[in-house]
């Protein structure tokens, strides 16, 4: 099967499609199924992919061929420089100092060549992580990505009109726990994205905003603060949802104007990363829509591999600590996949 995508959903079903997908400007009217899926700049004007059958499985590897037999990849890493990163964070932090940005996100991939194997049998190792990573993923005729992510854009039941979101920024390896939970930058650069949210979402109805707590990945640790919201319309426009929520300031920019964007766009640029990293990817289902937001991944077009990682700078950020932070998103993604 060259053409597919998938997402775990409740229960730890993971709901399935197989192609070809038609694309359509806005979700089904109808109710049936369909995946969202966009790139970072949200330009694809048919984001929504109705598959040609749907499913749900317990396993996703069940959607391979030969019985999941598929050998899984083998891939050279190339590595990474700091030049070129190091040009955008100065860049990023002298923005901050000037009081022109509160917090920026910049991105970049680690490379590699695929010697062997096929990458959709990745698919198979999402059923090993953790329960707080939600597998997803696509493949299309020799491109695709496959990736279990710890961040959802927000789900909505569109029956209740009650949405859910989270603000995870702030990041530190398992063995650091302890002075994480003290630590001023972490903890300023989570409330700057849980404050941001809540202030987005207020417009739309009653927010309820938790406590800060911790997610425990197991080699890395984030905060987690989850916010609710009983939305005042009974209608939900979900492309409207998803361009207000998207990007957040946990792998956007603040305050989020368009220049700032664009600006964060460029610098993706320069540093090669996949369009479709950060980028919303969900579906609709049962009469409820979710969106992940794309990272925890890997990429790949032909023998082309991509393992991008992001990290948050705000004011007191350090080069030598985030380029730390970088390499510790990549190398659990590695540790996760067998890759």
């Amino acid at each position: 099967m060259d053409l597919f995508a998938f997402i775990r959903w409740d229960d730890g079903r993971y709901f399935c499609g197989e192609g070809p997908f038609v694309s359509r400007a806005e979700p089904p009217e109808d109710g049936t199924p369909a995946f969202y899926r966009n790139n970072f700049e949200l330009s694809d004007p048919e984001p929504w992919k109705i598959p040609a059958k749907y499913f749900e499985t317990g396993d996703p590897g069940s959607i391979l061929a030969q019985n999941g037999s598929t050998p899984l990849p083998e891939i050279a890493w190339s590595g990474l420089g700091d030049t070129d990163v190091r040009g955008v964070f100065d860049e990023i932090l002298r923005l901050i100092d000037s009081g022109e940005l509160k917090k920026s996100v910049p991105v970049l991939a680690e490379r590699g060549i695929l010697h062997r194997g096929e990458p959709m049998a990745l698919v198979k190792a999402i059923l090993a992580a953790p329960d707080a990573l939600a597998g997803y993923g696509f493949v299309e005729s020799g491109s695709g990505m496959i990736g279990a992510s710890p961040e959802q854009l927000f789900s909505v039941n569109t029956e209740t009109g009650i949405l859910e979101t989270m603000a995870l920024a702030g990041t530190a390896p398992r063995h650091e726990a302890d002075s994480f939970l003290d630590d001023p930058k972490e903890i300023r650069e989570h409330e700057l994205v849980a404050d941001y949210l809540e202030e987005l979402l207020s417009p739309l109805g009653d927010v309820r905003r938790g406590k800060r707590t911790v997610l425990d990945l197991g080699s890395i640790v984030h905060f987690l603060t989850r916010l609710e919201v009983h939305l005042s319309e009974s209608d939900c426009d979900l492309n409207q949802l998803v361009k207000s929520l998207h990007p957040t300031p946990a792998l956007g920019a603040c305050p989020r104007g368009d220049g700032a964007l664009q600006q964060l766009v460029d610098y993706r640029r320069r540093l090669s990363v996949p369009e479709e990293f950060g980028a919303p990817f969900g579906a609709v289902y049962e009469g409820k829509f979710t969106a992940l937001v794309a990272i925890r991944n890997v990429s790949w077009d032909g023998r082309d591999v991509y393992l991008p990682s992001g990290v948050g700078l705000v004011e007191g950020s350090r080069f030598d600590r985030e380029w730390r932070e970088l390499a510790l998103k990549r190398n659990s993604v590695k540790s996760l996949l067998g890759i």
